[in-house]
């Protein structure tokens, strides 16, 4: 049986907390997939769908690093105010996503978003290495480093526009480029 291969961004951010260390295959790390915020509009770009009944847990790749995903909520922080925003952690069958949901155009998220409960939805996906634990969702996974697929999109570049693919990702800090990060989800983390 072979591993569940993910692909995710890596931010320069999360590259930049990472000290700029060189990252190559074969490494191992745990790290918290995150999905950023989804709004409960069905028209939006990323977006989920909320409902009690229960979904078949899926995460499938639709573009890069962009996962349509479907599971039950294992852990919820919902945050009250003016507008409200629920920190999810979602059991998707071979991984764990984390998301934060918006509320919709009154301010108030729907109905049944809480523990026990299903949601579906698209989400771009981030590893995050490294975490400032502002949240207290969320599940970790271990992964082990496959490969990096580097869009260039410093202005000025000669390969502006162009993939590169590699095996391993230099120590040296990006801002405009994108880099996806193939990785290997290890038998046990789920």
């Amino acid at each position: 049986m072979s591993l569940t291969e993910i692909e995710f961004e890596l931010s320069a951010e999360q590259y930049a907390l990472l000290e700029y260390r060189k990252l190559q295959q074969g490494q191992s790390f745990t790290v918290t997939l995150d999905g950023g915020v989804l709004l409960p509009d069905l028209a939006a770009t990323f977006w989920f769908a909320v409902q009690p009944e229960a979904l078949t847990p899926a995460f499938q790749a639709v573009g890069p690093s962009i996962y349509a995903f479907a599971g039950r909520i294992e852990e919820a922080e919902i945050e009250y105010g003016r507008e409200q925003l629920a920190h999810l952690s979602i059991n998707c069958g071979s991984v764990f996503l984390r998301v934060t949901c918006a509320p919709g155009d009154d301010g108030q998220l729907p109905d049944g978003t809480w523990e026990t409960r299903y949601i579906a939805g698209i989400a771009p996906v981030q590893g995050l290495f490294e975490e400032n634990f502002e949240l207290a969702v969320g599940r970790n996974i271990d992964v082990t480093l496959w490969g990096f697929r580097r869009l260039v999109l410093t202005p000025g570049d000669l390969n502006f526009g162009r993939w590169h693919e590699s095996v391993e990702l230099a120590p040296t800090p990006f801002t405009h480029d994108r880099v996806y990060v193939k990785a290997r989800i290890h038998r046990q983390t789920v």
